[in-house]
């Protein structure tokens, strides 16, 4: 604690500053007075020069040791003296301040912005304790490497076999509730978890209790868990909602536990049918052991904790071992299948990772162009305080005291601009988040964190460092070299800065050029069909249009009769012009897909059957979402359960399976003993995104679907708004059924907007920040000509004395900008090759070396430079030759 009191200490000294003060000022008083004729000369009063240059007296390295004072004492109050001093020379030069503080808020807010949603989403651990030891488990397929879900029968195989594993647990996020006796009928997302899933993950309960053994289990599990968000927002947050039944698809379920409000289940939402957070969870009560069918249907997401002293490569060889194991038990359904073990923390933010870092290196680059900006303002500024430099040193500073004295100045700054920053971005934090990509992992734990705190402190320290080193450099040239000399080292040391920022900026308008063709081009991609005018929603039917289902044999009637009553109702709204049913939506993230045969072809072996994406799909449906079918038919309303059994294909199905043949009037099967022949081809149709190449699919009628689906979407083709028909389409709904749900009411167009979110957003940030970065850079390149035009007067008047033209001197301004443009163009092009490579991943049709994209950013900096250096140019012009020969 020496150091403590040895501080305390100095910081009493502060109060004997006063009798400091005084004894210097008589020691220093001959010198002051000396000094003050300087400013006389200049044309300034004796008495107003003596007081200014004792104003600068706190710095002039000229300090008194004070009898008995430590080494601390005297840092303490030399610290005082420097800070004091800072202070009054920058309120002296409010301008100046004023532009580097903002310009450093600018560089360092843009940072700290983009690395709060960094920490947040990929620094940060898991919100679970230990989540190093947390992995999400898959099925991996030897032949194509390809992960996939996981079978219930597999599960369970692999949490009775494994060595490695605490708990393994599994969540289904298919099943939906519907929530009735609060008013109007609402649909739940839920989630069937097996009973040691929030064990698992750490997560003690805000209200109840967690599940119990015994309810996971066939026939005990009438049991829920609630969400915080839904026990608020259904149940008014009541306590005694443990002692409550709800009515969950008709059926009464007891509360047994509420969730914390800050519990979050983190995961991507594409794992989960495009949902990411859960209103319920119910115990999935497998059978024990699971029949056999269940090894060939594969719903599960599968988390599993490693026990301590385990690492991930013992875990994944354990794995290894039980796959092999399955292979030779179950050579028909886990022949060619491994297991993949991967951090839960690395899955979650696998897809998002590499653009989020790119982006943080995009900022990091606007800092470096702002920094060096500052550097050139900071530079010119130490060029007019030359004097008073030469001054502080005659009278007896040291270099190191006048270097302190410098970065102590700096650093003011760079606080000040720091903490504008930092206030910049606690503000624009939650319209930040608002204008994020609905499907970014973890966006709900963005927020400013300590980690945030250190990181905007680091970064503003070392950018005030490296601006602050500028006038150092040139109060060391000036007092070796007496002033002489000085000139061609500052002059080079800002073109240097110039050129870099010219050089970092054309990085940036090409990444930024880049993203913006992709994004052009693909939300140029036909989607494969009209999304104009089209309006969707969906329904979620209760459990009396599935009772008495059995799988396998067929869609309800009852679903049939419902579709077609409210069909009828729905296209004699007003402005509707055709409406049709599907299961699912294109570009909705949800998505389900089936091995077949084809009639004729031999079958293939266990594992290698042939899968394509399954759409059950309403008469109607083709020419309602403007589909077209190119050969064949689509389905009418003969397509029902009692009509032969039918299909169509798109055409990169018929391109795949039949090459040039024609498919018409072939047959597939399911694996159901049941033959469907082929009726029609229809468009590709881009469903599961833009930038994805259309897969083979085939199209069901509805009413002959293999599977029961429950939650149908509703299109509708309208001769108006869209929306207009939302309010009239949930009357119709409600009269004909009150217990009939209907959520997300959206347009077409607005999905396949949504659609391509994350690539909008990062090319928008990089877009903002390149912008800024070539006006920060167009400004520094402005201010070193306007120097340089300084400083040539003299020899642009005897230029002009001697018959030199006002358009030679304009363009010698312009031809010397243009050389500083030039070598950062050259540069920059090196860099831009770079990043091209670095972000080819994120790019959508566009090649990474785009000439017309580099030619196209090259211009547009040319054009902003020389835009920039006009003025100065035509400034230099512009001198009359007599006043340039007398200027000084």
């Amino acid at each position: 604690m020496s150091w403590l009191r040895s501080f305390a200490s100095g910081l009493r000294a502060l109060f004997r500053k006063e009798q400091v003060d005084r004894e210097l000022d008589e020691e220093l008083s001959g010198f002051l007075e000396m000094a003050s004729e300087e400013k006389v000369k200049g044309g300034m009063d004796h008495q107003g020069a003596l007081r200014e240059v004792r104003l600068e007296r706190g710095s002039l390295g000229v300090t008194k040791e004070v009898v008995g004072t430590s080494g601390w004492e005297s840092f303490v109050l030399s610290l005082w003296q420097d800070l004091r001093f800072a202070g009054r020379t920058l309120r002296k030069n409010p301008g100046f301040a004023t532009v580097v503080i903002l310009t450093m808020a600018l560089g360092v807010g843009a940072n700290t912005g983009i690395f709060t949603v960094v920490n947040a989403v990929v620094l940060k651990p898991l919100p679970y304790p230990d989540s190093d030891r947390l992995l999400t488990l898959w099925e991996r397929s030897r032949s194509d490497g390809l992960d996939s879900t996981v079978a219930p029968s597999n599960f369970y195989d692999w949490r009775a076999q494994n060595r490695s594993f605490a708990k393994m647990a599994a969540i289904d996020p298919y099943p939906d509730f519907i929530l009735n006796g609060t008013g109007e009928a609402q649909r739940l997302s839920g989630a069937d978890v097996t009973g040691d899933f929030f064990s698992l993950l750490g997560t003690r309960m805000g209200l109840g209790r967690d599940f119990l053994a015994e309810e996971d289990r066939p026939g005990q599990n009438h049991v829920v868990i609630l969400s915080y968000g839904t026990w608020q927002r259904y149940f008014s947050g009541r306590p005694d909602i443990l002692r409550q039944a709800v009515t969950l698809n008709g059926a009464a379920y007891s509360v047994v536990g509420v969730l914390p409000r800050d519990f979050s289940f983190v995961s991507k939402a594409a794992d989960y049918q495009a949902r990411n957070q859960f209103d319920l969870f119910r115990p999935m009560a497998l059978p024990v052991p699971p029949p056999e069918w269940m090894r060939g249907t594969h719903p599960l997401c599968v988390l599993a904790r490693m026990r301590p002293g385990v690492t991930l490569q013992q875990a994944q060889a354990d794995l290894a071992g039980i796959a092999a194991n399955l292979e030779r038990l179950y050579p028909n359904q886990d022949k060619e299948k491994g297991i993949a073990a991967v951090p839960l923390g690395q899955h979650v933010v696998a897809d998002v990772r590499g653009a989020l870092l790119t982006l943080l290196a995009a900022v990091g680059l606007l800092l470096l162009i702002t920094s060096a900006n500052i550097a050139n303002l900071v530079l010119t500024r130490a060029t007019a305080r030359g004097q008073e430099i030469a001054l502080r040193a005659a009278l007896g500073a040291s270099l190191a005291r006048i270097s302190r004295q410098l970065m102590t100045e700096s650093l003011v700054l760079t606080a000040a601009g720091g903490l504008l920053g930092l206030l910049l971005v606690y503000a624009s934090v939650p319209a930040l988040v608002r204008h994020l990509p609905p499907d970014l992992p973890r966006k709900a734990e963005i927020a400013v964190d300590g980690r945030v705190l250190i990181f905007t402190g680091v970064v503003a320290l070392a950018a005030g460092f490296l601006f602050g080193l500028t006038p150092i450099f040139h109060a060391r040239g000036s007092l070796r070299l007496g002033g002489r000399g000085v000139a061609g080292g500052r002059s080079r040391l800002r073109s240097s800065l110039v050129v870099g920022q010219v050089a970092m900026a054309l990085v940036l308008l090409a990444g930024a050029g880049l993203m913006a063709k992709s994004l052009w081009r693909l939300l140029e991609v036909p989607p494969g069909f009209r999304t104009e005018h089209v309006l969707t929603a969906r329904l979620s039917l209760p459990p009396q249009y599935t009772n008495g289902f059995k799988f396998g044999t067929g869609m309800h009637r009852a679903i049939s009769a419902f579709q077609r009553r409210l069909l009828d109702r729905v296209r004699a709204i007003p402005g509707v012009q055709s409406a049709a049913f599907a299961a699912y939506l294109p570009l909705s993230g949800v998505d389900n897909s089936w091995s077949f045969e084809i009639e004729g072809r031999p079958p293939k072996p266990p594992g290698e059957s042939d899968e394509v994406n399954y759409r059950p799909v309403g008469p109607g449906y083709f020419e309602t979402m403007s589909i077209p079918v190119s050969r064949g038919r689509g389905f009418t309303a003969a397509d029902n359960e009692d009509g032969p059994l039918v299909i169509a294909i798109n055409e990169s199905m018929a391109r795949t399976f039949w090459g040039a043949a024609d498919p018409i009037g072939q047959r597939v099967s399911f694996s159901e003993d049941k033959w469907r022949t082929i009726v029609g081809i229809v468009g590709d149709v881009h469903h599961q995104g833009l930038d994805l190449k259309a897969a083979p699919e085939m199209y069901l009628p509805y009413a002959q679907a293999p599977n029961v689906e429950a939650r149908p979407t509703i299109v509708l083709r309208t001769s108006v708004d869209p929306l207009n028909i939302a309010i009239p389409l949930q009357k119709v709904v409600a009269e004909i059924d009150r217990t009939v749900p209907i959520d997300r009411v959206a347009t077409m167009q607005d999905l396949v907007t949504n659609s391509a979110e994350q690539p909008r957003f990062r090319t928008a940030v990089i877009l903002t920040f390149s912008l800024l970065a070539l006006f920060v850079a167009s400004i520094g390149l402005y201010g070193v000509m306007s120097q340089v035009v300084s400083q040539r007067t003299q020899e642009f008047g005897i230029r002009m004395a001697l018959g030199a033209t006002r358009g030679g001197v304009l363009l010698s301004v312009i031809g010397q900008a243009a050389k500083l443009i030039g070598i950062g163009i050259a540069l920059g092009l090196t860099g831009a090759a770079l990043l091209s490579q670095t972000i080819a991943r994120l790019l959508y049709g566009v090649a990474p070396l785009d000439g017309v994209t580099f030619a196209g950013v090259t211009a547009l900096l040319v054009i902003v430079g020389l835009a920039a250096v006009y003025v100065p140019a035509r400034r230099a012009a512009k001198c009359d030759p007599m006043w340039s020969l007398r200027y000084e």
